[in-house]
């Protein structure tokens, strides 16, 4: 979650969950994901809070082993491509400027003034353009795969999977599309 964004990189966590969705080894094309979920006649979204990003799907029932084989991937082979960096980094500060008038987003602004500001939760969590910024010293590339490799790892990730096949028909999918993580 966005509690562990880098001091001076604030919102590297709601990046690099725009980022996950563009692209695998297995499915280098940037919207094949999307693609996807779109023709199983699913949905799809994230979430970055304070101490977790939450990703989710559905798709019609028949979709369910493709769906979870592409989705694997984000957490296995992610290409984080150099040429949709800035793409998303424009995307990042699109939806901060969108919600930036919001009553929810201005309340959380009140509760940060008002808490102790060592604290996470008195951070700026959603990232912008100048959060997100190259500088001499880093590039937001390199240090979003930094992160990606600190924390998306088995060990600190947690998987539900709701199907209308069998418990051990859903354990087989899970292991066969998971276990590489």
């Amino acid at each position: 979650g966005s509690a562990q964004d880098p001091e001076g990189r604030e919102g590297l966590a709601h990046f690099l969950e725009h980022m996950l969705f563009l692209g695998t080894e297995k499915y280098p094309e940037a919207d094949s994901y999307q693609q996807f979920i779109s023709k199983s006649g699913g949905s799809h979204n994230a979430y970055t809070s304070l101490d977790h990003t939450n990703y989710f799907l559905s798709v019609r029932p028949d979709f369910l082993a493709g769906a979870l084989d592409r989705f694997a991937q984000f957490f296995i082979a992610p290409l984080f491509t150099e040429a949709y960096v800035d793409r998303e980094k424009e995307a990042v500060q699109a939806e901060f400027l969108a919600k930036i008038k919001e009553d929810s987003r201005r309340s959380n602004s009140v509760f940060q003034s008002v808490i102790n500001p060592q604290h996470p939760a008195a951070r700026f969590t959603v990232g912008n353009l100048d959060t997100l910024a190259d500088t001499a010293e880093h590039k937001i590339r390199d240090q979003l795969i930094d992160f990606y490799r600190t924390y998306y790892s088995a060990d600190q990730m947690s998987l539900v999977v709701l199907g209308r096949e069998s418990l051990a028909e859903l354990e087989g999918l899970v292991l066969t599309h998971f276990s590489s993580i």
